[in-house]
């Protein structure tokens, strides 16, 4: 009950810059500078004529054996991987230092959240764990204004992909009234799996080559084991404490992994594709830079 009002409280008292006395003084101004991001925004680009993909994952505080077996099994220096960050990992550190992977922020802005109990809180903490961080995805694709215009006001983000779709043809990033780019997600194994689509991405080609941008997004945990649906992972997580899920060791991994078709399948079937259609791969800093262009 405590988080639950400190929520509600943050979203009642905010007070978003657009209210500022400064602004509505100039409240007949137009700002050129936004109808030059919109008119960009609108301009003829690479994914209105082809298939555009970009690989993301979102690290849901996955134990550095999850994160190992799902990495070492990936084609990294091909993906250009965005990982959404929870936690500290010293894989995801020594990555990011090479210039393997990039790291944006993953905060949970839900009550009860081991990030923070404020807005501010999260994404500070969040913060530490990527402090070169400009483009966020939110743990269960939370989205508000409040918190939008936090990180882009105060924090100087740059994009989010909080949008979730299923397949979503012709995607094309645009902007949110906060100023943040939204780049949304076409691809997300665990939204896949709860739609029941199967295992397997070849019933749906047509919207894979179509026109547009292809976000992929995958956790960690999903691939490690496998997972074949959302009831099998439900499980399995229901059987750990939080503390124990933090910790998987890779023994557990192999005791308990799927060995049948799963999600790490339904990936590699995409990255595959993707090779195959010989597809523009740009990470999401890429896609914000070829938007402004």
């Amino acid at each position: 009950m405590y988080f639950c009002a400190v929520f509600f409280a943050q979203v009642l008292l905010w007070k978003p810059e657009y209210l500022s006395p400064t602004r509505m003084e100039n409240y007949n101004t137009i700002d050129t500078a936004m109808a030059d991001l919109m008119e960009r925004a609108s301009r003829p680009n690479l994914w209105d004529s082809q298939p555009v993909f970009c690989f993301t994952s979102d690290m849901d505080w996955a134990s550095e054996a999850v994160i190992d077996r799902c990495f070492r099994k990936l084609p990294l220096d091909l993906l250009q991987l965005t990982t959404f960050v929870t936690h500290k990992s010293d894989i995801i550190e020594d990555l990011c230092k090479a210039g393997t992977i990039r790291r944006g922020i993953h905060p949970n802005f839900l009550p009860g959240s081991s990030h923070g109990e404020t807005f501010r809180e999260v994404i500070e903490t969040c913060l530490t764990f990527a402090p070169e961080a400009t483009c966020t995805r939110s743990h269960r694709a939370f989205d508000v204004t409040d918190t939008a215009h936090l990180l882009h006001n105060e924090f100087h983000f740059k994009c989010c992909s909080n949008t979730i779709t299923t397949l979503a043809p012709f995607v094309r990033p645009y902007w949110l009234e906060s100023r943040l780019l939204q780049v949304p997600v076409f691809f997300e194994e665990g939204s896949f799996l709860y739609n029941q689509l199967g295992l397997s991405i070849k019933p749906y080609l047509k919207y894979f080559t179509s026109p547009g941008l292809k976000v992929i997004s995958f956790h960690p945990v999903n691939m490690a084991f496998n997972t074949p649906c959302i009831p099998w992972m439900r499980q399995l997580k229901d059987s750990l404490t939080r503390e124990e899920f933090n910790h998987i060791s890779p023994e557990m991994i192999e005791a308990k992994r799927n060995r049948e078709r799963g999600a790490f399948d339904l990936v590699m079937e995409i990255i595959d594709l993707a090779q195959q259609l010989q597809a523009p791969i740009l990470t999401l800093d890429e896609i914000y830079q070829q938007t402004i262009l």
